[in-house]
């Protein structure tokens, strides 16, 4: 009896030694942040040219063309001749996954997403790939809005290209 007795005080210490260890426990939260260095860079800015317009016309519409070039677009005959575009460049280190043309807009977007110079709106922004880590920037559509006439002169401003995934 006396070993039955010793063998139960050993269970009871034991399990309280088990149940203190269990009361005696915490949670702790763990975070990280994974951040890619793409190094984007601009190579080269985008120049949309000379924007030739007749101002005899109230509405204007260019278009990039299959062949990568400005020329008219919905028949809208106001905008007479866009010359001397330089597409805009940069480079970036990216995944395989964002050189395809088709997914070159699940990595970048730019912002604004649209300028306005003198009344003209440039709009629908595209990205196209080059090679290596070279892309390509520029405005698909180039238009003014009927009843306006664009106002002459020199314009500039800033876009940001914006990696994300």
């Amino acid at each position: 009896m006396n070993k039955y007795i010793l063998m139960l005080g050993v269970a009871a210490v034991s399990i309280g030694s088990y149940c203190a260890m269990a009361s005696n426990s915490a949670t702790m939260t763990v975070t990280a942040t994974i951040a890619h260095d793409v190094s984007l860079t601009v190579t080269k800015d985008y120049n949309v040219g000379t924007i030739t317009i007749n101002p005899a016309y109230t509405e204007g519409a260019y278009c990039v063309s299959s062949d990568s070039d400005y020329s008219p677009c919905n028949g809208v005959g106001g905008i007479i001749s866009i010359t001397g575009t330089q597409w805009g460049r940069f480079t970036a280190n990216v995944a395989d996954s964002c050189k395809d043309n088709v997914d070159v807009y699940d990595c970048f977007n730019a912002t604004p997403t649209s300028l306005n110079f003198g009344g003209i709106t440039l709009g629908n922004y595209n990205f196209g790939y080059v090679s290596g880590n070279t892309f390509e920037f520029w405005y698909g559509d180039i238009e003014y809005d009927e009843n306006t006439v664009p106002t002459s002169g020199d314009y500039s401003s800033e876009i940001t290209i914006n990696y994300y995934l």
